[in-house]
């Protein structure tokens, strides 16, 4: 079973300073986003800043579920995608990461 989960980083502090703003507007109600008049539906949607998200809740709800199915017998993969600067080697890899 296939699922996608969205981790939308918040702007860094250069780019505040340099007045750039969201492009990606939270949904409520629903794990949707809004980039300009498109709108795209998840199964989970991370990072809003008003949501109390954290790496420890994307684990619990997007891999957590494949680490047992892995007991099971079944074959699971966690793909980080997205570009450079977007979040990918910290939402994964960091000390506190997903896979540290």
């Amino acid at each position: 079973m296939e699922r996608v989960a969205v981790n939308v980083r918040p702007l860094s502090n250069e780019e505040v300073s340099k007045g750039c703003k969201d492009c990606v507007v939270f949904i409520p109600g629903g794990p949707q986003v809004k980039i300009g008049r498109s709108s795209f539906t998840f199964d989970y949607v991370y990072g809003n800043k008003a949501s109390t998200s954290s790496l420890s809740s994307i684990y619990g709800d997007c891999v957590a579920p494949l680490v047992d199915s892995l007991f099971d017998g079944y074959n699971a993969t966690v793909l980080a995608y997205g570009q450079t600067g977007s979040g990918k080697t910290y939402t994964m890899g960091s000390t506190s990461g997903i896979i540290p």
